[in-house]
């Protein structure tokens, strides 16, 4: 299964579109919210925007989902 709002942030990332990709990852977690993956995206996306909290949870967040940690 395809899972094109990932594909889309993934892009929209590259390109440093911020919050256009945090749009992307967050759909993608609506309908798979256990993506360890997109969670260490969107914590990336959230640094890149200033919102280092935010970003912090995000990485917490994709290190428990891994059950391992995850390098910034």
């Amino acid at each position: 299964m395809t899972d094109d709002y990932f594909s889309q942030g993934l892009a929209l990332s590259r390109k440093g579109h911020w919050k256009e990709a945090h749009a992307a990852y967050k759909e993608s977690l609506r309908t798979n919210p256990d993506n360890a993956q997109t969670y260490l995206n969107l914590g990336f996306v959230y640094y890149e925007l200033g919102y280092d909290q935010a970003a912090q949870e995000a990485f917490e967040r994709a290190s428990k989902l891994q059950a391992r940690p995850c390098a910034r």
